[in-house]
Formats: structure tokens, C-alpha cells, sequence
């Protein structure tokens, strides 16, 4: 998947396992932007994410709706990340 690097002004091939592996061990944060807004069955819409790497093992998923930070969060372990972690739906990945 192309990844722009926003640190190293580059555009990288990852795949989303290296991509979870520079969140893991390189503090790395990944954005994802959407293609079309998401919703859940509390009625929250999303439209990018945040993904970082708080210990090595748990992750936080932060949610923005038109470029506006949602006071919403969700945690997971890296085992739930296969569910969760999409990179490949995203219409642009940027890596901090």
C-alpha cells in the first residue's frame, strides 16, 4: 500500500503488518482517511482515524469526522487489530 511519511517527506510500499510493527516499535502513528463515512450503532460517523501505540501491545483508535477530532475512542490489543486495523479501505495513509 503507498504510505506517505510525513516525518521523512517520502512515499513508502508497507504492508499493514509493517505498519503495525513501526506503531509498535518505532512510536509511529498511522492516519487513515476514508473513503466514505463510517457509522456504529451508537451514531457516531467517522469519516479518518488515528492509530498509535500507547505500550507496545495496546493500541488506541481516535476518530475525526471533517477534519474535527471526535472526543471518541476505542482500545485493542494487537490480536484485535486483524478486525480493526484496516489500511487497505483507506483512500490515504499518512504515517507521523
Amino acid at each position: 500500500m503507498k504510505v506517505i511519511d510525513t516525518i521523512e517527506k517520502v512515499e513508502k510500499d508497507l504492508t499493514a503488518d509493517e505498519l503495525v510493527e513501526l506503531m509498535m516499535n518505532h512510536d509511529r502513528q498511522v492516519d487513515l482517511i476514508l473513503p466514505e463515512k463510517k457509522s456504529d450503532e451508537d451514531g457516531h460517523v467517522w469519516d479518518a482515524e488515528n492509530w498509535v501505540c500507547v505500550d507496545g501491545r495496546r493500541f488506541i483508535r481516535s476518530y475525526f469526522n471533517g477534519g474535527k477530532a471526535s472526543s471518541d475512542f476505542s482500545g485493542y490489543n494487537k490480536y484485535d487489530l486483524k478486525g480493526c486495523f484496516l489500511p487497505e479501505e483507506a483512500v490515504e495513509i499518512r504515517l507521523g
